[in-house]
């Protein structure tokens, strides 16, 4: 996981998968907010991954469960 960072906004990006992609959240925010200059001391900092939690559970399961759903529906 990857996590953009601008010091002089002060702020960091959601994690990301991969590199590329919290670049290119860093390309959008440079265009946006500093009009394409690279501010001083921005970065890409790895975290570590965080998996689902507490209700996020809920939501996989029961995302899970209306697939299976549909499909055994399909299915007759």
């Amino acid at each position: 996981m990857h996590r953009y960072q601008c010091p002089v906004c002060k702020i960091s990006s959601t994690p990301y998968a991969t590199r590329l992609a919290a670049e290119r959240h860093g390309a959008g925010h440079r265009r946006k907010a500093h009009y394409g200059d690279h501010p001083i001391g921005e970065r890409i900092t790895r975290v570590p991954y965080r998996g689902p939690r507490g209700s996020e559970w809920r939501v996989i399961a029961i995302t899970a469960a209306l697939v299976a759903i549909a499909l055994i529906v399909k299915t007759f």
